[in-house]
């Protein structure tokens, strides 16, 4: 009887053991995986980021453009300079001569 109890004692303490060793691989697993999603997510936290700057600086750029077009529409209209715009394009520019009325 006491060889039995003896032997399930041991049986018993081998299954703990396998299934911590089990429990332990798949936790490291799982530390990996959650590694490697961490640095993904900062990888994507600095491209966010990095799209976003590039959108501050293009929106930027496009103010000061549209602010130095009305300005130089002003000199030029200043100087007796018509534009001429179509839908298509705004390349043409005519000079008035002034009417001396």
């Amino acid at each position: 009887m006491t060889s039995l109890l003896i032997t399930a004692v041991v049986v018993l303490v081998i299954t703990c053991l396998v299934v911590r060793d089990q429990a332990e691989f798949k936790l490291g697993k799982l530390r990996s995986e959650e590694k490697r999603l961490e640095e993904t997510r900062t990888e994507v936290e600095q491209l966010v980021r990095g799209v976003g700057e590039e959108l501050n600086r293009a929106d930027t750029r496009q103010r000061t453009a549209e602010q130095n077009n009305r300005e130089l529409a002003e000199i030029l209209d200043g100087m007796g300079v018509e534009l001429e715009t179509d839908a298509a394009s705004t390349e043409a520019a005519s000079v008035q001569e002034p009417s001396d009325s």
